[in-house]
Parts: structure tokens; sequence; C-alpha cells
């Protein structure tokens, strides 16, 4: 058995048709046919059930079929790592959610600069799924992830980094802007802004706490992203609930305000995660600093935030 086999057999098993795996493997249907027969023999179960019309896994099949993309996924991890380490190249690979620029990561990134000169930070921006993904897969030394909807697996490892509460976000030309506060009943009176439900973390926060008083708002426009769900509220398309180191966005025509009458949301939480087993020297220097920086800096997770 070599990976070539595996990588035949998951093309097959996730075609289920041989005709198009051969097609996605760029090579011809005999010898794909071929490569399966023997491994099966090798192996002495059979991993398909053919017949003429169609291709179906069998039970030993489907169980193989997890097995080799581990396989795989871990072939394709230990070449990374290995290139990685006879690199010359001294960097660290930090993916984040786009709200982890409104407070925490400037100015760890400017002191990280002074304090360690000769390692180039490599930023690339992610969902938290998507960050996850990519630490497991080697592609990401480090993820700045939301906490809220977000499972780690067992090998990774994390820290809370940022804390801030929830707040409104009105167009500033809006009469309500002039109000000292908000409640969710006068938000579910005015066209909102909301993310779409497959963004289940912060629209099931949302959904709850408009759940608790017996309304629901009116959803006109949605976003996934804080800094597009601003720049809709600074255009006067509706109203939204942020979190409040949004404040510091300085987005234009948009006031914000705190809530009232309403249980309390979760507050919004940036947390550091990586693979334990995976993070390089550099990698583990970049975490004992963003640890230092957050204990010197206890306004960042004391849930405290600029005045609305």
């Amino acid at each position: 058995m070599d990976l070539r086999q595996m990588r035949y057999f998951v093309a097959v098993a996730e075609e289920l048709h041989f005709g198009r795996a051969a097609r996605r493997l760029n090579i011809a249907q005999p010898p794909l046919s071929q490569t399966i027969r023997r491994l099966e023999t090798d192996l002495g179960v059979d991993l398909f059930d053919r017949t003429r019309r169609s291709v179906d896994l069998t039970p030993a099949g489907r169980v193989f079929l997890q097995e080799a993309r581990r396989t795989l996924m871990q072939a394709e991890l230990a070449g990374k790592m290995a290139r990685r380490a006879g690199s010359k190249v001294s960097e660290v690979r930090v993916s984040f959610i786009g709200q982890a620029l409104f407070r925490i990561l400037p100015e760890l990134l400017v002191r990280y600069r002074v304090a360690a000169p000769n390692v180039h930070v490599r930023l690339l921006e992610n969902s938290s799924a998507e960050q996850l993904a990519g630490i497991l897969a080697g592609d990401f030394d480090i993820g700045f992830v939301s906490s809220v909807g977000v499972t780690l697996t067992s090998e990774c490892d994390s820290l809370i980094v940022e804390r801030a509460p929830f707040v409104a976000a009105v167009p500033a030309d809006w009469p309500v802007a002039k109000a000292k506060a908000i409640s969710p009943a006068d938000l579910a009176r005015l066209p909102f802004i909301s993310p779409p439900r497959q963004y289940a973390a912060m629209s099931t926060n949302l959904a709850s706490m408009f759940q608790d008083i017996g309304l629901m708002p009116q959803v006109t426009q949605e976003a996934t992203q804080v800094s597009t769900v601003l720049s809709l509220v600074g255009a006067g398309l509706g109203c939204s609930i942020v979190m409040a180191t949004a404040l510091l966005t300085r987005a234009h025509n948009v006031s914000f305000l705190p809530l009232i009458d309403h249980k309390p949301l979760a507050q919004w939480q940036v947390m550091m995660a990586w693979h334990r087993d995976q993070i390089g020297d550099l990698g583990k220097d970049f975490i004992q600093f963003t640890s230092a920086h957050v204990r010197d800096n206890p306004h960042l997770i004391d849930g405290s935030y600029p005045v609305i």
C-alpha cells in the first residue's frame, strides 16, 4: 500500500464514479480500476460495491476512507513541517478574524516587531472555522479566532486574549442616535442588519436576545464582516449589534449606544489558538509574548471599552 493508491481510492470514494475520478486525477480509467482492485486484494476486503449503474462504498470502504484521508493529511503535514524546518526564513504564520484588528492585534504586532525585529509575522485573514482547519493542516502556526460557536480539538491549546460587551450601532443621522442607550425592543422596530444564519455564533446570540423579549428584528440586509455591517449602518440602511471594540474603527456616520433592558449577551471574546504538537520555537515565543502582553494590559480582557 502506498500514498498513490490512497489518493486514487479517495478520488473514487468522493466521486463514486471511476470515470469522473480518472478525469480528476488526470489518468486513464483502466489503470485506476486496476489500482483499486490491487488495493482491495492487498487488504483482503471489497472497498466498493459495483454495479453497471452505480458505485457505492462498502462498510469497509467507509472506514478506509476516513483513515486514508487522515493518512494523506498527515503525510502532507509532514512535508510542510520538514520544509519549514529546512527553511532559513524566520517566520510565524498568524491567521486572524477581522475583528481582532480593532484592538488586540495592532498594538501586539507593533510591540512584537520591536522585541523580535528579525522575525517576520505573516498575516492571513480567515474565518474562525477556516483558521482551525488551517492550524490542524499545518498552514497556520497561530490563529486569533472567535470563542463563540468554536470547538477546539483535543490537540489544540488556547488563550483568551480579548473581551468586550456588545453595543448597538445606528446611523448617526437617525433621531434614535441622540438617545443615551437603546433596548432590543427599540431596535426590533428599525431596519436591522444581521449576519446570515449560517454564521451561527453571532446570529444565534442575536436571535436569543430578541426571542427573550418576544420580538424579532426587521432584517433588511445581511453581512458577514463587521466592517461591512458598519458601512451599511453608516449609509443609513439599518442598525445592528456589534462588539464594543468596533468603536475604535471610528466608522463614518455611525453612533454606538449601550444596550439596556435585556438579558446580557455573552461577551465578545477573541482567543489565540494553536496546535501544541506542531508549534515551532518561533511560534512558542510569539505565544509567550502575547500571553505577557495580555497580562500587562488587563483592559483587554476585563470587558472595558472606549466610552460611548
